[in-house]
């Protein structure tokens, strides 16, 4: 079997009048992103409806979502339409896992993929005004805190957050869940190992939750003690947490701690 470039290579041809398939070949890892921005900028420049052929882009990484969802978000401001056409099963559980597929559509052959992006004729926003859902559910470790900034990274690009926006939530998470890998107690029968997140983005706020199994542990209540002793670590965490987010509540649920926050965007 022939193995895919370690270059990315690209070319596009038109399908039908007014649309256009870009065919990718390789690897679109940071240095193949690099080597197409150019060309996907002049392309969602051109007021295109494209179709992006993944199926034979053997691997995708944040850098090469990042290259593909900027061109959707241009090509739909001016009312054009983008789909990606049969990715490589690898590929498309990763556009599946950071939710990308809810954004721009997959389609599986190419009459499919025509009919996608000639909908409506651009009426329909394919960047429609209404909730997404995210979910994460990481270890209880420090490298599990790692994997949330990825994460951040992820969501930057799916709901085209601010630069102010992104800096709170990761910031909040990252808080949030140091606070319970440093201070929640692990309890009998209950799975303390991991940390579920789930973040739901409208177009005003970031709404957040976040759940461990851990004993019973309110991570804002480690900077409420009413003697005046000297700030610790984690209330300053938890202090610089409540200036970035709103609504903060914890409850007990069951075997559940859950701790929920919004973000203005």
């Amino acid at each position: 079997m022939a193995q895919a470039p370690r270059i990315l290579l690209i070319d596009t041809e038109a399908v039908v009048r007014g649309v256009i398939k870009v065919n990718l070949r390789g690897r679109l890892d940071v240095s193949g992103a690099q080597s197409i921005d150019a060309t996907f900028s002049r392309l969602a420049g051109a007021r295109q409806r494209l179709i992006v052929d993944l199926s034979r882009v053997s691997f995708i990484a944040s850098a090469g979502l990042r290259t593909l969802i900027l061109a959707a978000r241009r090509i739909a401001a001016d009312d054009g339409r983008m789909v990606f056409l049969l990715p490589d099963p690898s590929v498309e559980s990763v556009l599946i896992a950071s939710g990308i597929d809810r954004i721009v559509p997959v389609c599986r052959t190419v009459p499919d993929a025509v009919q996608a992006v000639s909908l409506g004729d651009g009426d329909d926003d394919p960047f429609p005004d209404k909730p997404l859902v995210f979910t994460l559910q990481v270890a209880r470790t420090p490298q599990g805190l790692r994997r949330i900034g990825a994460w951040v990274d992820e969501l930057g690009i799916l709901t085209n957050l601010s630069a102010r926006c992104e800096y709170a939530l990761r910031l909040c998470l990252e808080e949030a869940v140091s606070a319970i890998i440093a201070h929640a107690l692990p309890m009998p029968g209950a799975n303390a190992d991991l940390v579920s997140l789930r973040l739901i983005a409208d177009p005003n706020q970031l709404a957040i939750t976040i759940q461990d199994q851990c004993a019973s542990f309110n991570p804002l209540a480690i900077d409420e003690a009413d003697e005046p002793a000297p700030a610790t670590e984690g209330a300053l965490g938890i202090q610089l947490l409540r200036q970035h987010a709103r609504d903060l509540a914890w409850s007990r649920v069951g075997l559940t701690n859950r701790l929920a926050m919004t973000i203005p965007r």
